[in-house]
């Protein structure tokens, strides 16, 4: 029987005042799909911001913290910069939600082999140095830290600005390049976070339905069950405190799971700001761990296990959450979804 495994990630912290959203998505399977993304190539916009200088001064602050930790700089990459202007300026113009649209579809359109590539987006405003206050809040969350001391080698920055509301778009893609060419990496995850100064949730098929655990050959409620006690388990030791668990975050947990494991909506967090704001409860932050698996005799440590190996979900697992909700859905292909939510 063939075992398949894939994990992803979000974290989300929003602070009153200043807003902050950060929310990291990690998938070990890249299977591209149709999409706006093309090769065309996008130069600088011409407007009042120097996006050039923005995007050398992106480059070299990232470069600077990677030497500081005694990491090796990366070089920067035409064709990965022009994928990440095309994501920066789809942002911009409203094309695309601000976000990872498209991820898998820009990484394979840069069109070089690569093991690993992951993301990160920012947007602000208003301030007198843009790229600082990007990058400062990348080095201040976990997930977007993770990226940046990756085992990455190339880098390609896009940096648009939206003239109509001042507002600047920032996309930095990381490749490690192979010399053979991979197709569906799997063994190495993908880590997508986006972090956003503003937190605007919008129409989606979220939810405050109530979805009861689905009845089927398989207990979905002792799963639920056991990824809560195998959490908790690791976090009392760390020295962290066990979180409790929340009837209205697991029905968002279940109603996610539900809808990945129909294929209404593609594996990942698509909705995942209208499901945080859907439970109902105020909250300072929130994130979310999902995973997929089939074919093994014990699916939940499997699914835990890999979160636990995984530094962007290791982060949400550790981080400082007070309440809970899981949802485990399966489906008649034996599949079996996991969507585990944070909140504080």
């Amino acid at each position: 029987m063939i075992k398949t495994t894939i994990y992803s990630v979000a974290l989300s912290t929003i602070i009153l005042s200043s807003g902050a959203i950060a929310t990291p998505v990690t998938n070990s399977t890249f299977t591209p799909t149709s999409s706006n993304v093309s090769n065309s190539t996008v130069k600088l916009a011409a407007s009042s911001v120097d996006t050039a200088a923005l995007e050398e001064a992106v480059f070299k602050q990232i470069n600077d913290y990677r030497v500081s930790q005694g990491l090796k700089k990366l070089t920067r990459n035409s064709a990965i910069d022009n994928q990440a202007r095309i994501h920066s300026q789809d942002m911009a113009k409203g094309k695309v939600p601000f976000g990872h649209t498209g991820f898998s579809q820009r990484v394979k359109a840069v069109g070089i082999p690569y093991s690993s590539a992951s993301e990160n987006v920012a947007s602000n405003y208003g301030y007198s140095d843009p790229v600082t206050t990007a990058v400062q809040g990348w080095l201040k969350s976990p997930g977007h830290l993770a990226n940046i001391k990756g085992n990455f080698e190339k880098t390609g920055i896009g940096v648009v600005s939206n003239n109509s509301r001042g507002e600047i778009y920032f996309t930095q893609l990381f490749f490690t390049p192979v010399t053979t060419p991979v197709t569906t990496p799997v063994t190495t995850p993908v880590t997508t976070p986006v972090t956003n100064s503003t937190f605007t949730p919008t129409s989606s098929n979220v939810s405050n339905s109530t979805v009861k655990p689905a009845a089927s050959s398989v207990d979905t409620a002792a799963l639920e069950k056991a990824v809560f006690k195998q959490i908790n388990d690791y976090r009392v030791s760390q020295g962290l405190k066990k979180l409790t668990r929340n009837s209205a975050i697991d029905n968002q947990a279940r109603i996610h799971s539900q809808d990945m494991a129909k294929g209404k909506v593609p594996f990942g967090h698509t909705g995942f700001s209208q499901r945080v704001k859907a439970v109902g409860i105020p909250y300072s932050s929130a994130g979310e761990n999902v995973a997929y698996n089939y074919g093994y005799s014990d699916p939940v440590t499997t699914a835990v296990q890999g979160w636990l190996k995984s530094p962007g979900h290791l982060a949400n697992i550790k981080g400082n959450y007070d309440k809970t909700g899981i949802g485990v859905v399966s489906n008649s292909r034996g599949q079996i979804y996991f969507t585990q939510l944070f909140f504080r």
